[in-house]
């Protein structure tokens, strides 16, 4: 006996639009949709802001102050974040020490999740029957011990620290205030900065709640605002993922690029609905994608236009004040 299965109207109506958006993605020489979401950023796609960039690593390398990257959602605070990560391992500190750093991507975490997995990101061992106390004991010791005997500082990242748990920002206030009297005593050595420096990102909202919940480690932070993308950077962005998409963006040029098939003026009206934020282009921009693919369909042309630009812009318009 054979059982017939019939399409239904709807899977024939997304592998349609599939088939469409692969035509226009072929057609630009793409492998895949430029503008498609990425869990983890790659650093090849952010425009760098230099200065922006070298202010970060002054401030971890001066051990002055700790940092918070202030910023909205998908404005790059995770990107700037690997960014910093890429060149401290080439540099040192006004004393000469190296640095060893972690990376916490992880949110919504618990005490002890925090605790593992800030021991994780640094390479510490500890015992998994462990309470969180003694595995940030664990890390504040090795911390040390690499201060003293490898001459290695430790930078910290931690991705929107307040989406975490209250009791996991009293871990990061005692790694902050390292080294304790009682190091100082047992090491008696020159223990007279600190030896760990934390570098945080969140919205101004998760800001402020650091400023109500751990005034201790607010007081000795500097908040750095992420800047928006100007209209320059903004065709740059499309550029470095149109390349991406063409598997050329390690010979990407930022100095001589093409942004083939958008218009310059196109992104200007795209980046102009964003408001400078790199998520919303990117949204913007795979809107375009798909109204142009109807169009090269039907005419031929993969090109996005200044029209296709407004058109997306305010279908979108809702949607983007809901998510700001």
């Amino acid at each position: 006996m054979t059982i017939a299965i019939h399409e239904s109207a709807l899977i024939r109506h997304f592998n349609t639009r599939k088939e469409t958006l692969r035509a226009w993605e072929e057609n630009i020489g793409a492998r895949f949709s430029p503008f498609r979401g990425f869990k983890m950023p790659d650093s090849r796609l952010y425009c760098e802001h230099p200065d922006f960039l070298d202010s970060i690593v002054d401030l971890i390398i001066t051990n002055e102050r700790h940092i918070f990257l202030r910023g909205p959602v998908g404005s790059g605070k995770s990107t700037l974040m690997l960014l910093a990560l890429r060149d401290l391992p080439t540099l040192a500190d006004r004393r000469g020490n190296k640095f060893i750093t972690g990376y916490v991507g992880m949110t919504g975490l618990y005490e002890k999740q925090m605790s593992a997995a800030i021991a994780d990101s640094l390479r510490i061992k500890y015992r998994r029957s462990w309470e969180s106390s003694q595995i940030i004991d664990a890390v504040a010791q090795e911390s040390v011990r690499r201060y003293i005997e490898e001459k290695s500082r430790t930078a910290l990242f931690i991705e929107d620290v307040a989406d975490n748990q209250e009791a996991a920002f009293h871990k990061l206030r005692y790694l902050a205030d390292l080294p304790t009297e009682e190091m100082k005593d047992d090491y008696r050595t020159a223990l007279d900065e600190p030896i760990v420096t934390l570098v945080m990102s969140g919205t101004k909202l998760y800001w402020n709640a650091m400023l109500s919940f751990l005034p201790q480690i607010a007081d000795r932070t500097e908040p750095l605002d992420v800047p928006a993308l100007g209209d320059s950077k903004a065709r740059e962005f499309i550029g470095r993922r149109i390349a991406y998409a063409k598997g050329t963006i390690d010979s990407f040029d930022s100095a001589n690029y093409d942004v083939y098939p958008f218009h310059d003026d196109a992104i200007t009206v795209l980046n102009t609905a964003a408001r400078g934020n790199p998520r919303d282009l990117r949204m913007l921009a795979r809107g375009c994608q798909q109204v142009a693919a109807e169009n090269f369909k039907r005419a031929g042309s993969p090109d996005v236009d200044p029209e296709i630009a407004r058109l997306v812009s305010e279908a979108y318009e809702t949607i983007l004040k809901e998510v700001r």
